[in-house]
């Protein structure tokens, strides 16, 4: 039987990754290097900042997932730098490839290569756990290949040094032998370690030093790292324009050697290449940023690899396109038999290009243009590619990559499976199949979403059972699992027609299996979603108990639910809000019909709204029943769903949901997973009431209409909404105030602007004469008075204050407030009034006023006031600042009275003010009751003789002689101080 295997040829040199250490030798590397758009870039950035000289930063940090090809691109790198491989055919094809991308950067590395010096390249070995051991011996051996004599001066060269000393004494050589002899050390073993700059090796060289001083410790002045690069930089400057460092897996180095590297010495070599006057680099490899490495280790260690992180000038190689498109063609090029297999299928073919291109998934190379990008990577399916590339960078490893399943003989690689399909027939590589590859990867991790998924289809299997006879529910099963451990929803989801076309099976038995899963309760299809999940379902049949329970849940309680739970949204009327610089809304609510006309309806309100928007259920709708504006609420919107069986038996869903779940306690005392399962079911149903309001809201749903002030209207969208909002709020709204303040023109504002809005209300009660005195200029509370006050024409004592604000009808902003007010104080000062009576009409219409600023516009028309007095419950109170304020809050509990004298009262109260002028302060805004506690304080300071004498006091007061103050000073002090009138003479 042919098979699919002779379609395509495998390319073993792909099979395994690369390696910088030992792949620079390599000359296929030049040659078999496959470039595109990514890595073009990412070469032109490094190597052209390197030989031009014009590199910002001269330390570096390359990442890149498992499979990009991060190694292979670096060890190209080396080679072009370091003049290695160069002068073979590798090369040639390598500038041949890289010209198709970037004709200038081919030309640049050809120009480099002919006429520039090498750098010298030094691939890191990480054999030590000192990060400095490792950069020294890394160097020195590659000076040893290219037969370059350095002596470093090193604890371990010392050593050899020493060594080599005494073996040449015959006194000393002898002793040496006993030495290791007696504590059991192999000489040939110690110097290799020496050598090999092996820890282990100091150790056994302190043991054999002191025994030959006879106790003494070995101090030896070896350089440090730095040291030993600048002595190379000085002797290879002839041949060499400087040094390159390369460490590979650098962060898996980190993972290795943990909290035990000094991270000081990598942060020395890093500014060493920067700084330094030598042209050297370093460039560190790693899979993920070196925080994800470090975050673990204590604070104060995992905060220093932070800083070391920042210095570097980091790249990604993480594909800007889809590489696996570009890559796939070179590494399983097809065979002549690829024609006529083309011509056979070609109609099979077609659709999964199709099905590629409606993928929408891949981002196509601008290279592809002009021929079919997904024609190289056949056998695969074209998503089967995608999730190849995506599965492999979340859970490869060396072992197992993008690579190694392509060009392997390991059991589930390409090979194996396509091996398995009879060329006479047409087939492909599904998604399932790659999972059989990686499955040993996915189930090694410990945690993430790979091994969340894998437990999930571990479950899954266990609840089907493995026989043979349900292979392709397995199947479907392993491709889910694929599509989970990928996670990218937005791009590939377990939506039935995808898993369809995935799975290399007849599509009408794909269907029936995944029915089947789905029956069984091994697989669920999430409604808000559209595609299939796991499901780790209980012993309970939910969806029959909860169809059992929603006769029992009323159309009002289904309502209740709705304005309870899933009224988090409003409707805003844009154009007035813009022409006002107001932030009006809309508030939801969901009713019946027959709901519209009871008050119940308005519970859901606060008391003082803008407006409503009344999502009505009426599924026997007629529009006469709602052109009577009598009977409909003020300032609303309906926006009438005509199919309201749907909502309600959603809703009653939920309710029946939320019920189960209350009692899930008592449910899971026969099967602890059912938590679990509610919560899912939960989940779903809150997004499904969701989605439908969502498009009942933006008017996507048919059978809508829309009725407001006895008008139907014709809408398509949530636009139309919010143009009729506008209308009602500019009919409703005409004559607020227009306050372009954000932070003050809101209902509750922040502590901080309450704390400015204090100091406002301050000036303006206390600075009669000039409020803006002591307000500093752009203040938060300048701005408050300037945009609450100044600029709606009620103040003008402020230069510069600009274009008043006008009304649409060309009015000045704050007249009919003002105008409003000054009725309210006239009332107040013929009697207490009721502040609710002046804050309901602000509040009302055509006013609508933010409580944020009510109060600035209080205080100031009271500005010019005397003898103001707020009144809790009877209980006469000091006004100021802080008692408005607390007024304005509670205004069915405070009244306000101004106490309005005729000329001879206040000529007589101003006289008892000069008598007792040194003790009246002049800023209180209660004359009366300053004037009143003046008085006590004079009393209480004058002597006994004085308070008890007759000369000028022979009589108490009849107060019914002193009508004009019978409310004021004689009442309190019966008798105590004789007003003219009734005395006849002067108080001296």
């Amino acid at each position: 039987m042919m098979n699919y295997t002779s379609l395509v040829t495998k390319k073993k040199q792909y099979k395994y990754s690369a390696n910088i250490c030992f792949d620079m030798k390599d000359d296929e590397k030049l040659a078999e290097f496959i470039p595109n758009i990514t890595t073009t870039e990412i070469l032109r950035e490094y190597l052209l900042g390197i030989i031009n000289r014009n590199a910002e930063v001269h330390s570096r940090i390359l990442y890149g997932s498992y499979g990009t090809g991060k190694s292979h691109l670096l060890t190209v790198l080396s080679d072009l730098l370091g003049h290695v491989n160069t002068n073979g055919k590798g090369i040639v094809e390598f500038l041949n490839a890289i010209a198709k991308y970037d004709k200038e950067l081919a030309s640049e590395i050809k120009r480099f290569i002919s006429e520039e010096k090498p750098y010298l390249v030094v691939p890191i070995y990480a054999n030590f756990g000192d990060f400095d051991k490792c950069i020294t011996y890394s160097l020195k051996k590659e000076l040893e290949r290219n037969h370059i004599d350095i002596c470093f001066k090193s604890y371990f060269d010392d050593a050899l040094k020493l060594i080599n000393k005494w073996s040449q004494g015959d006194e000393s050589n002898k002793r040496l032998k006993e030495i290791y002899k007696s504590n059991k050390i192999s000489e040939a073993d110690l110097l290799n370690g020496l050598e090999n700059y092996d820890s282990k090796s100091e150790k056994e060289f302190n043991i054999v030093f002191r025994a030959m001083t006879y106790g003494a410790e070995f101090v030896s002045e070896a350089g440090n790292m730095i040291d030993n690069i600048t002595l190379t930089n000085s002797v290879i400057t002839e041949d060499y324009r400087g040094i390159i460092f390369v460490f590979d897996e650098f962060g898996r180095y980190i993972e290795d050697t943990g909290e035990n590297i000094k991270v000081k010495d990598v942060q020395d070599l890093a500014e060493f290449c920067d700084h330094s006057d030598f042209d050297d680099y370093l460039i560190l490899v790693s899979h993920k940023q070196l925080s994800l490495y470090t975050d673990k280790m204590k604070k104060s260690i995992s905060d220093e690899w932070k800083k070391i992180e920042g210095r570097f000038k980091s790249t990604s190689i993480n594909i800007k396109y889809d590489q696996c498109l570009s890559l796939i063609p070179h590494i399983i090029p097809k065979t002549k038999k690829w024609n006529g297999f083309k011509r056979k299928y070609q109609e099979q073919l077609n659709e999964l290009y199709t099905q590629a291109y409606d993928f929408k998934g891949f981002l196509l190379p601008p290279e592809n243009e002009g021929i079919n990008p997904f024609e190289g990577g056949y056998p695969l399916h074209p998503i089967t590619l995608y999730a190849l590339d995506r599965l492999s960078k979340r859970v490869a490893q060396n072992e197992r990559t993008f690579f190694t399943y392509l060009a392997s003989d390991e059991e589930y690689s390409l090979f194996s499976q396509l091996g398995k399909m009879d060329l006479e027939e047409f087939h492909f590589i599904g998604l399932d199949a790659i999972y059989d590859y990686f499955e040993e990867n996915i189930c090694s991790y410990r945690g993430g979403e790979a091994r969340e998924t894998y437990k999930k289809y571990q479950v899954a299997i266990s609840k089907l059972g493995s026989n043979s006879e349900k292979s392709l529910e397995i199947r479907v099963l392993k491709a889910m699992a694929v599509i989970y451990i990928i996670n990218d929803s937005g791009t590939l989801a377990p939506d039935m027609e995808t898993l369809v076309n995935v799975i290399d099976a007849n599509k009408d038995l794909v269907r029936d299996a995944i029915t089947e899963l789905e029956k069984k309760k091994i697989i669920k299809y999430m409604r808000q979603y559209g595609y299939y999940d796991f499901l780790d379902s209980s012993i309970y049949d939910f969806d029959s108990m909860i169809d059992e329970r929603l006769s029992f849940i009323t159309d009002e309680t289904a309502v209740s639910i709705l304005n309870e739970e899933f009224s988090d949204f409003v409707i805003y009327p844009y154009d007035y809000n813009w022409h006002y610089h107001m932030n009006r809304v809309f508030l939801p609510i969901f009713a019946l019909k027959a709901d519209l006309t009871k008050r119940t309806l308005m519970r859901f309100l606060p008391k003082y709204y803008d407006g409503m928007i009344a999502f009505v259920l009426d599924k026997k709708f007629e529009i006469s029943d709602y052109l009577n504006e009598n009977n409909l609420p003020d300032r609303a919107i309906l926006v009438i769903n005509q199919n309201e069986e749907e909502i309600l038996y959603e809703v009653k869903r939920y309710v029946a949901i939320k019920y189960y779940y209350s009692i899930r306690d008592e449910l899971k005392k026969d099967d602890p997973t059912v938590e679990k399962e509610l919560e899912l079911y939960l989940n779903e149903q809150k997004s499904v009431l969701h989605d439908i309001i969502e498009n009942w809201k933006n008017i996507k749903m048919n059978n809508i209409a829309v009725v407001s002030n006895g008008q139907e209207y014709v809408t398509r969208s949530d636009k139309d909404i919010s143009e009729i909002a506008s209308t009602i709020m500019m009919n409703s709204f005409s004559r607020t105030i227009i306050v372009n303040n954000d932070l003050i023109n809101k209902n509750t504002v922040t502590g901080a602007i309450r704390l400015a809005r204090s100091k406002a209300l301050s000036y303006i009660m206390n600075n009669k004469e000039n409020m803006l005195e002591d307000c500093s200029l752009l203040s938060p509370e300048h701005s408050i008075i300037r945009s609450v006050l100044s600029k709606n024409g009620l103040f003008d004592g402020e230069d510069n204050v600009g274009v008043l604000n006008t009304l649409p009808s060309g009015e000045v902003a704050g007249q009919y407030v003002s105008d409003e007010i000054g009725k309210y104080i006239k009332k107040c000062m013929k009697g207490q009034t009721s502040i609710k009576e002046v804050y309901d009409v602000l509040k009302g219409t055509p006013y609508g006023l933010r409580d944020g600023y009510i109060s600035v516009i209080l205080a100031y028309e009271l500005r010019n006031f005397e003898n103001i007095s707020i009144y809790f419950h009877g209980s006469e109170h000091d006004y100021c600042e802080e008692e408005l304020l607390k007024a304005l809050e509670n205004p069915e509990d405070y009244s306000l009275y101004i106490c309005n004298w005729s000329k001879t009262e206040t000529d007589y109260i101003e006289s008892l003010e000069k008598i007792f002028a040194r003790y009246v302060d002049k800023k209180a805004k209660n004359r009366l009751k300053e004037l009143y506690e003046a008085m006590n304080k004079h009393f209480v300071a004058i002597s006994k003789a004085a308070r008890t004498t007759n000369k000028y006091v022979s009589e108490k007061i009849d107060e019914k002689k002193c009508k004009h103050c019978k409310k004021c000073i004689a009442k309190f002090y019966n008798g105590c101080i004789i007003c003219d009138k009734v005395a006849g003479k002067k108080e001296s």
